[in-house]
């Protein structure tokens, strides 16, 4: 193998399941020193191939060299062995142990059976020395900010020999000094001979790091592209070339902004507000929402969009600021709700339950007006919910535990159980996350329905495309704060990544 060829090679990768594709004949090449970018839009692939990489997945077809041999990867326990290792958004370490302890974890150099702490101490020191940090290697993991644990973790994978490294969205809910700090190591890693695979929705950092940035879309392999060659424009119109992904017509948006028009004789007494809402990461954030409107916010994980959320739906009480509906302020659910502000979070998990029926799931969050006197039968559930079935489509599953139902109908279920509730304003993250083109438009029918109605609804999601044809305007937040608002003519995709990227003029980078 010479210098130059790649210590991990995929090619011809494809990946289905069932009659769904997810990866078609993807190739991708890591070499020792460099810093290889994979990006793409939700849904093109990206998790799926660092899945087969790290032995999460075994691909359907094509296949991995491993330092120039052809290699099966049937478990992370195998891609570990041949030194191919990932550091995911979720971080895996024993919080309770010392940094020294948790590096050597499974791997303790030992003396007649016994670790031998001194020579620990002094291998954990030479790996920290050689990436140039300087941490107590006697404090607990628990003790240190998230980027430092990042650095641990990292420590812990030289540690164990690792060759190849996939960062998925390391930087990630982080502060600017925190995410300096790991791209720091990241560039640093060059040194060390490791190849690395870093995945981010964050083009300026995919720009400052990467030697060479493949794109994918759709489950395909677009281009490859060396350090000279791109730039973040460039970059966000491959990732957004057309694909027929999104099946609603402009006209069709266009008209459903236009009912923005009549609000005005509503007046705004009656709005779901935020004004000067500062929590954790997020920095003076307002938003204004009429009823009948659809107003979407959009920004990377991280970027504080998941405060604005949780703030608007009374999951969080701002430590400085607002949250109200016309005059009345709330922060928490049940005020909330009280107001007439329903919510649905983005992981169906946390509010389904899987072995019952779709009645008692869509009325759970409504059982004070589904019973009578205390008291509440299966037979009241289902005539209670039965007309919001129907307006959902979702009749033919009525009877059906609700998860026996297909992703589209479960969310379909809780976006009528927020329903059943009478709201005036609806919340929703991620209303269409894992389900399919059908049902995803499905969904954006009854929302404009609801809309049509006179109910306000504020939406975010992880798909630019999805917002720009269920939203009147979009609001975009970036590292906590916002940095533009978008509507009529400039809410489009190309731009509305821009915005969220920070590859757009009026976007703080």
């Amino acid at each position: 193998m010479s210098d130059n060829s790649p210590v991990v090679e995929l090619r011809g990768i494809g990946k289905t399941y069932g009659e769904t594709t997810v990866l078609a004949n993807v190739d991708l090449a890591l070499r020792s020193g460099e810093v290889h970018g994979l990006i793409g839009r939700n849904g093109a692939g990206k998790s799926t191939l660092v899945g087969i990489l790290t032995g999460r997945h075994l691909p359907s077809t094509g296949s991995i060299l491993v330092g120039g041999t052809e290699r099966t990867l049937d478990s992370p326990a195998r891609a570990a062995s041949l030194g191919i290792r990932a550091v995911t958004q979720e971080l895996v370490l024993p919080m309770q142990m010392t940094v020294q302890e948790a590096v050597t974890l499974g791997f303790e150099p030992n003396t007649w059976g016994f670790i031998n702490r001194r020579s620990e101490r002094r291998r954990v020191r030479e790996v920290l020395d050689s990436l140039g940090i300087d941490i107590d290697t006697g404090a607990a993991v628990s003790s240190l900010p998230v980027s430092w644990q990042k650095i641990v973790l990292v420590a812990q994978l030289l540690y164990r020999g690792a060759r190849v490294i996939a960062f998925d969205e390391p930087t990630s809910a982080m502060n600017p000094e925190d995410a300096e700090r790991v791209l720091q190591l990241i560039e640093d890693l060059r040194s060390h001979d490791v190849a690395i695979l870093y995945i981010s929705h964050r083009l300026e950092e995919v720009v400052r790091l990467c030697d060479n940035v493949t794109v994918l879309r759709d489950g395909e392999r677009l281009a490859t592209l060396g350090r000279e060659e791109f730039d973040k424009e460039m970059l966000v119109g491959m990732m957004l070339q057309a694909d027929g992904s999104d099946t609603h017509s402009t006209q069709d948006a266009t008209a459903l902004r236009d009912v923005a028009e009549p609000l005005s004789a509503l007046g705004g007494r009656d709005h779901l507000c935020a004004h000067g809402v500062t929590d954790g990461f997020l920095k003076n954030f307002s938003i204004d929402v009429a009823p009948g409107e659809v107003v979407g916010i959009a920004g990377l994980p991280g970027s504080g969009v998941e405060t604005a959320f949780a703030v608007l739906s009374g999951q969080r009480r701002p430590s400085v600021g607002v949250v109200r509906r016309g005059t009345d302020t709330f922060g928490s659910v049940r005020k909330a709700v009280r107001l007439g502000v329903a919510s649905l979070p983005a992981s169906r998990r946390d509010v389904i339950l899987d072995h019952e029926p779709v009645p008692e799931n869509m009325a759970l969050g409504a059982l004070g007006s589904s019973s009578r006197f205390s008291f509440v039968s299966a037979g009241m559930i289902r005539r209670f919910c039965q007309p919001v079935a129907d307006l959902l489509g979702l009749t033919p599953v009525f009877s059906q535990r609700i998860g026996q139902l297909s992703g589209g109908n479960q969310q379909r279920a809780l976006v009528g159980g927020r329903v059943l509730s009478e709201p005036h304003f609806l919340v929703l993250e991620d209303p269409t996350v894992g389900v399919d083109i059908s049902a995803r438009q499905d969904l954006h029918d009854v929302l404009r329905n609801l809309a049509s109605r006179g109910m306000g609804i504020v939406v975010g999601s992880s798909d630019p495309s999805e917002l720009v044809v269920l939203c009147q305007r979009v609001l975009v937040i970036r590292r906590g704060e916002m940095t533009a608002e978008l509507s009529g003519a400039d809410l489009t995709e190309y731009e509305l990544t821009r915005a969220v990227t920070g590859a757009s003029a009026d976007a703080i980078v």
